[in-house]
Formats: C-alpha cells, structure tokens, sequence
C-alpha cells in the first residue's frame, strides 16, 4: 500500500496490492412486491461468540453494523433501482464475520455481493430489466460506492497473465485470476494477475475498528514510492523474494499511531512467528528452514494485521526432501498450530483467523 500524492477530489492516488481472501460474510437478498429496502445483519455465528473472541461486552459499539442507507448493501440496492426502474423491494439477510474498521473491505465486498446478486435475482425475475447493466454500468456503480468496490466484481477489469520475469506455472498448479490485483488511481484501477499458488495468511483483528478518514488524514505522500509490480512479483514467484520490507504499507505508521492494538497486534504476530518456527529451523536439517520465513504487515488502513504463510512453509519440519513435496494439507495444519499459538500469545481479545487466497467473486446462489 504506497501512497503516491493527493488529488482535487479529496482521495489519494494510490499504487496498492489487493488479495482475496476467504474471510466472508453471507448475503441473502429476497424480491418483494412492496417498495423499501429492508436490511437485517447478524453476527456469525451470534454476536456473543464474536463478543466474547473480542473481550468485549455484547452492546459495545464495536459491534454495530448500521442497516440504513449508511450501509454500503442499502445503498448498493438504491442504485440498482435507480439503474433499472425496479420499483418493488428488497428483503435483506446480511451474516457479518468480517468485522468492520479492520480493513479488510468487509463493507465493500458485500456492496459487490449485492450489485451481482441484484442483478441475477432481477434477471430471473424480468430479463428486460437488467439490460441497462452492463459490465460498465456494474463497474461505475461500483466505484461510486467506493475505491475497493470495484475490485469484488473480479471481471470488470483487465487480466494480465502472470509474465513478470516469473517462472511459467506448472500444468497441476492453482490459477484464479480474480484473486491478485494491482489497484491504481484510488484503487479503482485494477489489473488482474493469475496467481499460481494458494497462499495462507494468519491474520488478528484486534478489538478497535479504524475509520478510514482518519488513518487518510495522517498518511504522508512518499518521497521515494515503491511499486506495486515488485510486491506481484512476489506472490507469483514460487520462491518468495527475501527481504525486510517484503509487504509494506504507507497506512500502517498513520494507523499505530490512531490505535496502540496494531502495534500490539503486528509485535504478536512477530513474536508468535519467531517462536513457532525457531524450534523447527533448529530441527530440520543443517538449521535450513527452506521457505519457512514468515512476514506480518497491517492490512489496509488497518486495524488487522496478518502474518503472510508463504507456500511450503510447514516444510521447516520435514527431515527430507524439498518444500515441493512437502503437501498442501500439511501447510493447513501447521497454518492452524500458528494461528493457535497466536491467540494464546494475545494479551487480550481479538479475532485470530486462517484464511486462503479465493476468487475476488465468490459463486452465488438463486434459490
């Protein structure tokens, strides 16, 4: 996430990588004769298990999730009505599992659920209707919802196959190109990368949500900009690239200083990484850990922070043979001990999740 300067619109201009991943949350969207947007949100699987994972009490305001038109779904579904001249209303079940102010564009994911699942629901219902949707339609819409909008469409933006100075990808490997993007501009111009491998990551949301806004506001321009290319290069590499500033994030300074939970955060993933896999590099052979190291990083504006799994690292405990071989259902339990060493780290509450790359744009489903 690199921040390249301001622009008269108020936005900055960006130059950031964006990831899928399969933290989600469910959408159900129901046609009804009577006009009006009805909009019901619940935790999953119920506020107080969410409560508790947070050590917070069950009304704290951490856990509001607004169902007017504050709401991305509300006012995704306005514009779908304005676009098509459906005049009837929309019943809405929206299960939260992304927590918002983490970003991790849980608020944006669900507005792209919605454009998509709108049309399919109004297609079914009078094809006609949806003639005006169109690819470029769904894409401004999008962005008039927000800079991440546009990215949880996954199709309406360019594809560009994986040719950056990488190996070619093996005939068995994974391939979703709605998976990996570079965002320019403010992060509505995307380009698709295939990505060759699944990736895991372990990633906290500590008990504070950050306002986007106010993480903004405190962000400085950079002098010396990174690109966004070296850090696709490095997701589709197969042999990640070393380095201290592996994954970088302008936002992460800005964010720390609005909240002491991401420094908190970012230092037990560290820590917990260190000491998980130190035992292990003793263990294996010669003290090489192979593709073993592990790299933490705030996401977003913040307030979740990840530790970055790259593929193979469970190898650092296998005595022969080379991270290749080592399976992808070994890289899940190790992906799951980490996680678990890491709340038992946490000095307090927080949401601790293992998470996989995935399409930007989820399947859906008409009943």
């Amino acid at each position: 996430m690199e921040i390249l300067g301001r622009r008269e619109d108020g936005f900055h201009e960006l130059d950031t990588v964006m990831v899928a991943i399969d933290w989600r949350d469910d959408l159900k969207l129901r046609l009804r004769p009577t006009p009006g947007i009805e909009l019901d949100v619940r935790w999953l699987p119920d506020r107080k298990a969410v409560a508790d994972q947070l050590a917070v009490s069950t009304d704290d305001a951490l856990l509001d999730v607004p169902t007017d038109r504050s709401n991305l779904v509300y006012r995704a579904l306005e514009l779908v009505n304005e676009a098509t001249g459906y005049r009837g209303g929309w019943q809405v079940e929206l299960g939260k599992r992304i927590p918002s102010g983490a970003g991790m564009g849980g608020a944006s994911s669900d507005a792209a659920a919605t454009l998509r699942l709108a049309k399919a629901a109004l297609h079914r219902s009078d094809p006609a209707m949806t003639e005006s949707l169109t690819d470029e339609k769904m894409a401004s819409m999008a962005a008039t919802l927000g800079s991440d909008v546009p990215f949880f469409l996954g199709k309406m933006s360019i594809h560009q196959p994986s040719t950056l100075d990488v190996p070619a990808p093996t005939s068995d490997s994974v391939s979703e190109p709605g998976t990996l993007a570079r965002a320019l501009g403010r992060g509505e111009k995307l380009t698709f990368y295939d990505l060759p491998d699944p990736h895991r990551f372990v990633v906290i949301y500590p008990p504070t949500a950050l306002s986007t806004a106010a993480v903004y506001s405190r962000a400085k321009v950079s002098d010396a900009p990174k690109s966004g290319l070296e850090t696709i290069k490095t997701f589709i590499r197969r042999s990640p690239i070393g380095g201290a500033e592996i994954l970088y994030n302008a936002l992460a300074a800005p964010a720390s200083g609005l909240s002491p939970h991401v420094n908190e955060a970012l230092e037990c993933l560290r820590k917990s990484t260190t000491q998980y896999i130190a035992p292990r590099r003793q263990a294996a052979p010669n003290g090489d850990c192979g593709r073993a190291d592990l790299y933490c990083q705030m996401t977003g504006s913040g307030s979740a922070c990840f530790a970055w799994l790259t593929p193979g690292f469970a190898s650092a405990e296998s005595t022969s043979g080379s991270a290749a071989e080592v399976t992808g259902e070994a890289d899940v339990v190790k992906s799951n001990e980490l996680a678990a060493f890491v709340r038992e780290s946490l000095a307090g509450g927080a949401l601790v999740n293992v998470v996989a790359t995935c399409s930007a744009a989820p399947e859906i489903h008409i009943a």
